[in-house]
């Protein structure tokens, strides 16, 4: 079965998503503005993880101006910068919720000049990276309480939104430095950036395979060019592949594991990293080695 012919995928096609409960870090700008506010049309309650409360209360604000009605939004404080904080985010967020629909890792940075977050990790590393793959573990309890009580195994969900430019850096996880700190010259932004791309196609592709039978799917995509805080054109167009994986049949049906350019095709340049299941599962391994080490943190 092929999806060639989802490139007709529109907001349109976004199913009645009542019921469901949505998580969209980075929802208050770019494609993530885009993305939540489709999703919220659709009846979904969607949180808006962020550092800031002020910027996403001013995002919510501008949505339901301009939709011309109330949205089941939410606040969910996170800094991804901070990996004690994104564990705090997901313990709120089970106390809040009793289910979870769809995770999409959306937030990212691009080309930062290398710095080191309080985690000692590169920051475009643990941004992209490291901190959505410990969201998604210290979610898991409650992904799949969801899933065993959902009469679907398509409904729930995680999507990571990676890039294109993943293909434009090294050809595997650096494990033994995944800062890259030995990385100079002109591409040392760009080579760090598609390191921490790279992982999270590997990673959707090593959940898919761990949690798929359970009920839990997951998906790496490009979104294409868009208005963002990283590169520019329309943010409605650009969320289009977003929320394709998030909802659509198809993309359950012919993708589950797989990385999807827009929208709604399936690029099988990611193929080698996909079935790298060693590799995979070394790079699963040592980001499950950094949750256990933030739990135990005070």
């Amino acid at each position: 079965m092929s999806c060639e012919n989802q490139h007709r995928f529109t907001e349109k096609d976004i199913p009645d998503l009542s019921g469901y409960v949505i998580i969209v870090t980075g929802g208050n700008s770019g494609i993530g503005f885009e993305t939540t506010k489709q999703l919220a049309l659709r009846n979904a309650r969607v949180y808006i993880a962020s550092r800031s409360e002020e910027r996403v209360a001013k995002a919510i604000q501008e949505m339901e101006q301009s939709v011309g009605q109330k949205l089941d939004l939410h606040f969910l404080k996170i800094d991804l910068q901070d990996l004690k904080s994104v564990t705090d985010a997901a313990a709120r967020f089970m106390q809040q919720e009793s289910r979870l629909d769809i995770l999409i890792n959306n937030a990212g940075i691009m080309m930062s000049p290398f710095s080191l977050t309080v985690d000692g990790f590169e920051s475009q590393w643990q941004i992209n990276a490291l901190a959505p793959q410990i969201f998604s573990m210290a979610l898991f309890p409650i992904l799949m309480q969801t899933a065993s009580d959902a009469n679907s195994r398509d409904r729930v969900r995680i999507i990571n939104v990676v890039s294109d430019l993943a293909f434009r850096g090294p050809k595997t996880i650096q494990l033994d430095d995944v800062n890259m700190s030995n990385a100079k010259g002109m591409m040392e932004l760009m080579q760090r950036y598609s390191h921490s791309k790279q992982a999270g196609i590997r990673l959707a592709a090593e959940m898919n395979n761990r949690y798929g039978d359970f009920g839990i799917s997951a998906y790496s995509l490009h979104p294409g060019i868009v208005r963002s805080n990283l590169q520019s054109s329309d943010p409605t167009i650009g969320a289009y592949n977003s929320l394709f994986c998030a909802t659509s049949p198809m993309a359950a049906a012919v993708g589950r594991g797989k990385y999807f350019i827009p929208v709604g095709k399936l690029d099988p340049v990611a193929e080698p990293w996909i079935n790298d299941k060693a590799h995979n599962e070394q790079l699963w391994n040592h980001c499950e080695a950094q949750l256990l080490r933030v739990s135990k943190r005070t």
